[in-house]
């Protein structure tokens, strides 16, 4: 009996390791810093470069660019980042709207580097996604999945 029970729970850990070998969340759950592109592929050619857990940086480019800033807060473990990703991100329209009016920074809330960031923006759920000026002065919030179209209006409100 144990031997068996040791068997299932082989298998068991397993079958969950398997997507992540299989880099089931599109690149994105590796990424550390620096800029990236994650979030992109299946509706299209274009991607997002995300500035992956460089706030800083994203507030720089900013000033220089006299754009807002698009904060996505992350997770792994979070369904409804992987559909944000997958389904809207990597969005042609999408993406090319974000990278037209927005400097895109996503931000690993599981990444202890990254604490301050969620306290500061009181960060309780995701994916939530922080709107700042090219100042980096706060202008808005909002947390949850979002189709295309909702998220495209609310990412509207923010664009000059």
């Amino acid at each position: 009996m144990d031997s068996r029970l040791l068997l299932l729970l082989g298998i068991g850990v397993l079958v969950m390791l398997i997507p992540l070998a299989l880099d089931e969340y599109g690149g994105a759950a590796g990424k550390k810093s620096g800029a990236g592109d994650a979030a992109a592929g299946g509706h299209g050619e274009q991607k997002i470069n995300w500035i992956w857990n460089d706030l800083q940086r994203g507030i720089e480019i900013a000033g220089r660019e006299d754009k807002p800033v698009l904060v996505d807060f992350w997770a792994e473990w979070c369904s409804w980042c992987v559909k944000m990703d997958r389904e809207v991100m990597s969005d042609t329209e999408v993406a090319q709207y974000i990278s037209r009016n927005f400097v895109p920074v996503k931000i690993n809330s599981d990444l202890p580097e990254n604490r301050n960031l969620l306290l500061m923006y009181q960060i309780t759920g995701h994916p939530s996604f922080v709107i700042l000026d090219s100042n980096g002065s706060f202008l808005g919030k909002t947390i949850g999945y979002m189709p295309k179209e909702v998220f495209l209006q609310y990412l509207d409100k923010y664009v000059r």
